[in-house]
């Protein structure tokens, strides 16, 4: 099943189509550390992690955040 990512709806907002899954293997004491972190910025894990790998690709300016 694919996700797809919610903008707000204004002028040229898009979907993207996410069906693609990435998988990696961490302890449960990074888990818990990377789940707090994202928690902190009011973000799910999954999405954190896609924020910061994103921004490491230089896909997103480094301050967008959601």
């Amino acid at each position: 099943m694919a996700k797809t990512l919610k903008k707000p709806k204004a002028q040229g907002a898009t979907r993207i189509t996410k069906d693609d899954v990435v998988r990696m293997r961490v302890s449960a004491e990074q888990k818990t550390a990377f789940a707090a972190a994202a928690e902190r910025e009011g973000l799910e894990l999954s999405q954190w992690l896609r924020v910061l790998a994103l921004r490491a690709a230089k896909l997103i300016p480094e301050t967008q955040s959601k």
